[in-house]
């Protein structure tokens, strides 16, 4: 049913390119989690109903201890459609006051632990705690194709107008409801731009913004699935999506650039 689903959305894109209507506009859910508690009770409501995304995750803890996940789980995520984008390695430091040697630790050493354990490269870099400057990205512009910014422009990102290396994400606000973030999904679907969320925590009650509810996560998961079967959405991975949304350069702006 869910490829019917991608066939339909598929054909609606081609329509699209042939100028007979607006594109059909893209979600990506994006996780910053690394625990092995929300890969084993969170990631399966993703896989169950074959919705991509990406997570975005340091691989300083990617070793097996209890509570971490496992280069295996990683290595499962392909299978699901998901992707593996780095977020630095220790994600310890502000990357626009490290150090270069530092930085380098932390743009580099991901992007390798990821290739040699899963044979797979990370194009896409999430910077951690959100903090950048213009030298952390020309650096990073060695490893990688893409940068995700911590937040901004409510994850909006227009088809004409993204730059790849500040592509805005946002939380799911836990103070909105299910049928308020499917109201937003819907709209990203309908006037056809690309709207990137970022999920941490799901928990039973959210005591702080970087948490959700667990009825508030199920809930935004099956608005996405009716969507994109509906064909008023198409879901990817941060990787998959650049290969549709273009790159824009934008003019050089002064930094920070985080509101």
């Amino acid at each position: 049913m869910k490829r019917i689903a991608e066939g339909a959305c598929l054909l609606a894109f081609m329509v699209a390119a042939a100028g007979a209507e607006p594109q059909v506009g893209i979600v990506t859910f994006t996780v910053d989690n690394v625990t092995e508690a929300f890969f084993d009770q969170r990631m399966p409501a993703f896989f169950a109903r074959e919705i991509p995304g990406t997570i975005f995750g340091q691989t300083q803890p990617i070793t097996g201890a209890p509570g971490d996940m496992t280069w295996d789980d990683v290595r499962s995520l392909a299978a699901h459609g998901w992707e593996f984008g780095a977020h630095g390695y220790t994600h310890a430091y502000a990357l626009s006051k490290a150090s270069d040697e530092v930085l380098e630790m932390e743009l580099g050493v991901p992007a390798a632990q990821i290739y040699v354990q899963t044979g797979i490269y990370p194009i896409t870099f999430a910077s951690p705690n959100g903090d950048y400057d213009a030298r952390v990205l020309e650096r990073a512009r060695f490893y990688y194709k893409a940068h995700f910014r911590g937040w901004g422009n409510d994850g909006i990102n227009r088809f004409d107008q993204t730059d790849h290396w500040h592509i805005y994400r946002e939380q799911v606000p836990n103070t909105k409801s299910v049928e308020e973030v499917c109201a937003d999904i819907e709209r990203a679907g309908r006037e056809g731009y690309w709207l990137v969320y970022m999920w941490h925590r799901v928990v039973d009650e959210p005591t702080y913004e970087y948490e959700n509810s667990v009825a508030q996560f199920e809930g935004v998961l099956d608005c996405a699935d009716r969507l994109r079967d509906e064909g008023i959405i198409r879901l990817m991975t941060a990787r998959d999506a650049l290969e549709v949304v273009p790159h824009t350069p934008r003019s050089p702006e002064p930094f920070p650039v985080q509101p």
